[in-house]
C-alpha cells in the first residue's frame, strides 16, 4: 500500500472518530439538560389546581412567615365539675373528660338557618342570637360564651362551636386570637330535622398562659405543598378547600400540662358527596399532624 493511500485512510479514520466524539458530547448535553428539568422544583399548589381542585377566591395564598407564640395549659375537670348546672338534658362525661348530652326537649332555635328560601349557611346574624340566647346560657351549656368560632356541616345538621385563645396579657397584645382546631375544644350541636338542638358533645380547656415565641412559621403556601407532595393527604380531584388559617394544635398533652403549638388548619369538601374533611399541618415543624373526617 502506497503512503497516498494511507495517508487518505488516516484522514478518514479521524473524520469518523471526531464526527463520533461530537455525537456523544451532544448526547450528554441532551441528558444533562434532561436531568436538569428534572431536578427543577414543581409547582405543587399549580399541579393541585391542573388536577382539578379548586381552592376558594377569598382564600389568600402567600409566602409570608409570621411568628407565634406556644402555649401551655393544666388539664380541668371543669365539665365534670358543672355538670349539676346543666337541666332537662342527660348528661354523661366519659373518663377522657368528653360531656355527651341529650336534651329531654328540642331546643328551638329562632335563626334562619332551614327556613324556606333561606341558604344553608349559618349567617353571623344567627351565630350572634345563639351566643346570646343559647350558649351563654349556664342551663343549656358550660362556658358556652368561650366558644366564639363556629361553622355548620349542612349535610350533617351539626354546627360546630370551637374555643378561640384570648390575648394573652404577657405578649403585649402581640398573641392574636386563634382557632383551637383539634376538637380539644369545641362543642358540636346536632339538629332535627326542624333545625332544633336535640344533642350536643362538649370538650373543654382550662385558659392558656404563653410559654415562648416561635420562630419563623411556614406560610400558607407551603402548607398546601406540604399537603400535597404526600401520598396519603393528597386532595382528591374533586375538592375545594374552602377554608385555611392558623390556629392552634395540642402537641403534647400529660397529666400534668397540655403544649398548644400553631398549625394551618385546611378544610375542604368533596364535590361528589359534600364530605367535609380537615387537615392539620404544623406550622413550626412544617408536617401534616392531623387528616380526619370532621364527623369523626
Amino acid at each position: 500500500m502506497d503512503f497516498k493511500r494511507i495517508q487518505v485512510l488516516l484522514i478518514l479514520f479521524f473524520v469518523v472518530f471526531d464526527l463520533y466524539l461530537a455525537f456523544l458530547l451532544s448526547e450528554r448535553g441532551s441528558f444533562s439538560q434532561t436531568a436538569n428539568n428534572a431536578a427543577t422544583p414543581v409547582n405543587a399548589v399549580q399541579e393541585m389546581k391542573n388536577r382539578g381542585v379548586t381552592i376558594a377566591p377569598y382564600i389568600n395564598l402567600n409566602q409570608d412567615q409570621e411568628d407565634l407564640w406556644v402555649l401551655k395549659n393544666t388539664p380541668s375537670g371543669e365539665l365534670r365539675a358543672n355538670r349539676q348546672q346543666l337541666i332537662n338534658q342527660q348528661v354523661s362525661i366519659d373518663p377522657e373528660g368528653i360531656l355527651t348530652s341529650h336534651f329531654d326537649q328540642p331546643v328551638e332555635l329562632d335563626i334562619s338557618l332551614g327556613r324556606e328560601g333561606k341558604s344553608s349557611q349559618l349567617t353571623q346574624e344567627d351565630f350572634k342570637w345563639m351566643q346570646e340566647n343559647i350558649l351563654s346560657d349556664p342551663s343549656l351549656f358550660i362556658h358556652g360564651d368561650l366558644y366564639t368560632n363556629a361553622w355548620y356541616l349542612p349535610q350533617d345538621k351539626i354546627i360546630i362551636c370551637r374555643m378561640v385563645t384570648p390575648e394573652l396579657p404577657e405578649t403585649d397584645g402581640q398573641s392574636p386570637k386563634l382557632t383551637i382546631a383539634d376538637s380539644t375544644a369545641e362543642i358540636r350541636i346536632l339538629l332535627d330535622d326542624d333545625y332544633n338542638m336535640i344533642s350536643y358533645i362538649q370538650t373543654y380547656q382550662a385558659p392558656m398562659v404563653a410559654l415562648e415565641k416561635t420562630g419563623p412559621l411556614i406560610s400558607s403556601y407551603q402548607a398546601i405543598e406540604t399537603i400535597e407532595n404526600r401520598i396519603d393527604t393528597t386532595l382528591p380531584n374533586d375538592a375545594k378547600i374552602f377554608s385555611l388559617s392558623l390556629s392552634y394544635y395540642q402537641s403534647v398533652a400529660t397529666s400534668n400540662f397540655n403544649i398548644y403549638s400553631p398549625a394551618w388548619e385546611v378544610i375542604y369538601y368533596r364535590q361528589e358527596n359534600g364530605q367535609a374533611q380537615s387537615i392539620l399541618v404544623d406550622a413550626l415543624k412544617g408536617k401534616v399532624v392531623e387528616s380526619k373526617n370532621i364527623m369523626q
